[in-house]
């Protein structure tokens, strides 16, 4: 199953209790991960509607129902599993769900991954597990016989170049404020999904740049962002939203 049927899937309020994200790379596989979590967590309409409390802390990376598993040295240990297991039956803090995002999942040790049965075979109803791997046949074929399966497509390995070059120049303009109202310009002529693709890139350019931004610039960046997925959700035209993050990055006068 590709990302774009997952998709469709949680749109419909239809969410899984574990999923496997193979192919691609392995930042295009969290991004993936990030994105059933936005939707596991929406508190809006079609999941994830992007513009809800717990979507807007998922984007800022702050949601404390969304965990994000890292190794401890070469591989996923079974005290790991069995620490992930217990916090997983534990009711979330603030969204319906709590989303457990297991980077290099297939890293995990054989103990681990039996560790990790028990709770596939009887998962909490409000607990969701992503797995990402690079080689998946390491695992269990009973692990992955109670996961969803998804294989990133090459389209979906990695955003859009221009959406990319399009969220630099909007975040952190090399050329100041003619880059900004150039990129602007560009922004009007995108459809709804590729905005809301621009906003979602804007937001991980700016925080993966937090060091090298002033605190006001971050701040503004993600202002904007906020502001315009407001307008996106009731159908504000692209050229009004080109508007909002022209004045929003360049210190103009509010837009509203």
């Amino acid at each position: 199953m590709t990302l774009d049927d997952v998709k469709n899937k949680l749109r419909a309020g239809r969410i899984f209790h574990a999923y496997i994200i193979t192919g691609g790379g392995a930042e295009s596989r969290l991004e993936a991960g990030r994105f059933i979590a936005r939707a596991a967590v929406c508190t809006g309409g079609a999941a994830p509607c992007g513009t809800c409390r717990d979507c807007v802390k998922a984007l800022r990376g702050v949601h404390p129902d969304i965990e994000v598993v890292e190794r401890e040295g070469k591989e996923h240990t079974v005290d790991i599993m069995r620490t992930l297991r217990g916090r997983a039956v534990v009711m979330p803090n603030e969204a319906p769900r709590s989303v457990f995002i297991i980077k290099d999942a297939d890293a995990m040790n054989l103990p681990a991954q039996n560790a990790m049965l028990k709770v596939f075979e009887e998962p909490p109803p409000h607990a969701v597990f992503v797995l990402l791997a690079d080689n998946p046949q390491r695992l269990l074929e009973t692990v992955r016989s109670r996961c969803e399966a998804v294989s990133l497509t090459p389209e979906e390995d990695s955003a859009p170049e221009e959406l990319v070059k399009l969220a630099g120049d909007l975040v952190s303009p090399s050329g100041g404020d003619m880059t900004v109202a150039r990129a602007c310009a560009r922004v009007e002529t995108l459809g709804r999904e590729e905005l809301l693709s621009l906003l979602t890139i804007m937001r991980q350019v700016a925080l993966e740049n937090a060091a090298l931004l002033d605190s006001s610039r971050l701040e503004r960046v993600l202002d904007a962002a906020d502001r315009a997925d407001e307008m996106i959700k009731v159908n504000v035209s692209a050229l009004h939203i080109a508007a909002l993050l022209q004045a929003r990055l360049m210190g103009d006068a509010d837009i509203r």
